[in-house]
């Protein structure tokens, strides 16, 4: 085949399929804001009935986006169109902030800057591994990330700079980082956007090169409110804006081969890519109206002690029963509907609590201090705040207001209406909500299934009858195998490791004669084994959502395995590439893998299907199914090692086969410094990490769910290899005689 056919699994219109009851589904599992679809997001193997609305987002927003630019769009493609376009990104903003301010705006731009970029790693999957543009464009998202500006790295730097100034953001994966009530709703909006673009690679994929685009040739915002603080800007924010516009060129080169490869319908992409150009434009300059209000209003004194009371309240109730501010107790005072806060701070400030001559005295103050009854109740900031407020009220000359009015900011920020941009009204039935599945997933063959999991992205309601088939695979690995060693350590480990490599390496005997299978049974069975070379990689190919967990360690060893089985970024380097290159020399023409017809085709064994359907499975459920996964993916990696395939090789090229996709895994694989390292260094950091937060019981518990997941491989694999032994004698005249 060649590279236009791989093409084609781009080829538009392409719409996801859902059901008419997760389209009109409300409740719990349907979020209810861009808040808590983030947080579903970032949880979506948990989540994944979040789909549909995450979908819906997305087409109302182009809508409405391709509605309020229309003014700016070209009807036709043409590379003067595509000129203008780039010459409307924003570049700097019209009056500067205080540089005293840019810690503030990295707290309102962190959700933005974690969920960057988001949308670039999903775009190979198993359907499209074998794409030309898409190789590409992952080429130049692996050259955006490489080193410090990897997304776990650069988060932790991120997260660095912040704690050096005194500044603690909760956890991304965490419901408290979606609540967050002083940063802005567009702020969430926007990085729920970013993430939820993510989901639909294929069906969205020219919005998404017009998202990138002005991704790549907008400067950050801080950059764009901070345009004179060059010198203070953190160096990972300048430097990731660096990289950015570098790629620039390679990305334009990408848009127009895509144009040029869909010609007759370039016109109606181009108002596609165009659209998700200003998509990105407009949630850039939402969030920029969102953040200078906030930067550029600064909380009075007692409003800023109102804001920090409201905050208190919730978690004081009943703990203050006995303490009485003027005729009545604290909790009577806190649980007033609504508090009058006016009444109390008045109350306050003429009880014994306050010294009215020398309020930085007060004994409210030292309420808060160290052996002081409230102890810990108050960060610095908040101290700082309730000090400004008694100075303000009682000492006006004495308020610490330029200091502390830029400290308040951590504290609480003015509550700017998120309808601040225009918006168009838009109703639900002018929302393409993508067409309707009709299918039954559970009464699928795994032969059925194939089609389905190879395009879950265009079949995301397939995931609930995919989670039962890993389930089922791992049942059965967990019933019927008994650990290698009964108490782990990382050193019963290595040497079970070991001992499976040592084991195969001494069996290998160099082939001195005629291998005792013909070349048309080689033929015969590297047909048979299509439809799982072909979705190599396939069991990492989500692990991406790791990122957003505090077992991104775990997941960027998984995903630089994921990025070799893939190519990284070069098309030649490709192992479904390289084999769909030894069936091409060997005659063997299917369609496409994304297509019906490959599944559909009769020359396959139905246990064929068995491994691929559980490795793309798995793969799904990268964070639920984590401890499974590592163990599935140690057992694929070293099974490439020793006798088995050196012999195969060997036999391969006997026959004058290319052998070129089992010694790259020879190679690749390697227990030094290759996949199988890899492997084995992902379990140990991971259970590392378990062992230290939870104790040593729940780790060995961990690695019995490791192990699972490690004879998982053989358990999948078993029918079909029953299957091949089986059919190959039943058919052997036949196989030997035409393949």
């Amino acid at each position: 085949m060649n590279q236009n056919t791989f093409n084609l699994v781009l080829a538009p219109p392409l719409k996801p399929f859902f059901s008419k009851s997760a389209v009109t589904a409300v409740g719990q599992d349907c979020p209810s804001d861009s808040r808590d679809l983030l947080h579903s997001l970032v949880h979506i193997s948990e989540h994944y009935a979040a789909l549909p609305t995450a979908y819906r987002l997305l087409k109302r927003q182009l809508l409405a986006v391709s509605r309020e630019y229309e003014a700016h769009f070209s009807a036709k493609y043409s590379p003067a169109a595509f000129a203008m376009l780039t010459k409307h990104t924003l570049s700097g903003h019209p009056y500067p902030l205080p540089a005293t301010a840019l810690n503030a705006c990295l707290v309102q731009y962190a959700p933005i800057y974690f969920t960057e970029m988001a949308w670039l790693p999903s775009i190979v999957q198993t359907a499209t591994n074998q794409t030309p543009l898409v190789i590409d464009l992952m080429a130049m998202y692996l050259r955006l990330t490489e080193g410090n500006q990897g997304i776990a790295a650069s988060r932790t730097i991120y997260h660095a700079h912040l704690l050096a100034n005194g500044i603690e953001l909760p956890a991304l994966h965490t419901l408290a980082f979606v609540k967050q009530p002083d940063v802005g709703d567009e702020i969430f909006d926007f990085a729920a956007v970013q993430l939820a673009l993510a989901q639909f690679p294929r069906v969205l994929f020219p919005e998404i090169l017009g998202f990138t685009l002005s991704y790549c040739q907008t400067p950050s915002l801080p950059e764009q409110l901070f345009p004179d603080n060059d010198g203070e800007m953190p160096n990972f924010i300048t430097a990731r804006s660096g990289r950015r516009k570098q790629e620039t060129t390679a990305l334009t080169a990408i848009i127009k081969a895509y144009l040029s490869e869909f010609s007759q319908q370039a016109d109606d992409l181009w108002q596609r890519i165009q659209t998700g150009f200003w998509l990105h434009q407009q949630h850039i300059a939402a969030c920029d109206h969102r953040i200078t209000a906030l930067l550029h209003t600064e909380l009075s004194p007692r409003q800023a002690v109102e804001k920090l009371l409201a905050t208190l309240m919730p978690n004081a109730i009943g703990h203050h029963g006995k303490i009485r501010l003027g005729s009545r107790t604290l909790d009577e005072w806190f649980k007033e509907t609504p508090f009058k806060s006016a009444n109390f701070l008045a109350s306050l400030l003429h009880s014994p609590y306050v010294d009215r001559v020398k309020p930085e005295h007060s004994k409210l103050l030292q309420l808060f201090e160290f052996n002081g009854p409230m102890f810990g109740v108050l960060d610095g900031n908040g101290k700082a705040v309730l000090k400004n407020w008694l100075l303000s009220e009682l000492n006006p000359g004495l308020t610490q207001s330029k200091k502390h009015k830029t400290a308040n900011y951590k504290v609480g920020l003015k509550s700017i209406s998120s309808d601040t941009a225009p918006k168009q009204a838009i109703t639900d039935n002018q929302v393409e909500h993508g067409d309707i599945a009709q299918e039954n997933y559970a009464k699928l063959s795994n032969r059925q299934l194939y089609f389905y999991l190879v395009n879950s992205d265009l079949y995301p309601e397939a995931l609930s009858t995919a989670k039962n088939r890993a389930t089922r695979i791992l049942v059965w690995a967990k019933t019927f195998n008994r650990l290698p060693f009964r108490y782990y350590s990382h050193q019963a480990f290595g040497d079970y490791i070991k001992s499976i490599y040592r084991h195969e390496a001494d069996n290998y005997k160099p082939l001195k004669n005629k291998p005792s299978l013909s070349k048309n049974a080689y033929v015969w069975g590297i047909k048979q084994f299509a439809p799982t070379i072909l979705t190599d990689g396939s069991w990492l190919q989500g692990v991406q959502q790791l990122d957003y967990y505090p077992s991104h360690s775990v997941g960027a060893l998984l995903h630089k395995i994921y990025q070799d089985e893939t190519g990284n970024g070069i098309l030649a380097q490709n192992h479904p590439h390289i084999y769909q290159e030894l069936l091409t020399s060997l005659g063997l023409k299917w369609p496409p893998i994304s297509d019906k017809g490959f599944a559909n085709h009769p020359g396959f064994l139905d246990s064929a299907f068995d491994i691929p359907v559980y490795l793309m499975a798995i793969s799904k459920f990268p964070c639920t199914l984590l401890p499974e996964l590592l163990g599935l993916n140690m057992a694929i990696e070293i099974s490439g090692l020793g006798n088995i395939y050196l012999r195969l090789s060997e036999e391969l090229k006997f026959w004058g086969i290319n052998p070129a996709i089992v010694d790259v895994h020879t190679s690749i694989d390697n227990l030094s410094s290759g996949h199988s390292a890899l492997a084995i260094k992902a379990i140990q950091t991971y259970l590392d990490e378990v062992a230290t937060c939870y104790g040593d019981a729940v780790m060995q518990e961990h690695w019995r769910r490791i192990y699972t997941g490690y004879c998982s491989l053989q358990a999948a694999s078993k029918r079909f290899k029953f299957s091949l032994i089986w059919q190959y004698l039943m058919r052997r005249p036949r196989v030997d005689s035409t393949g």
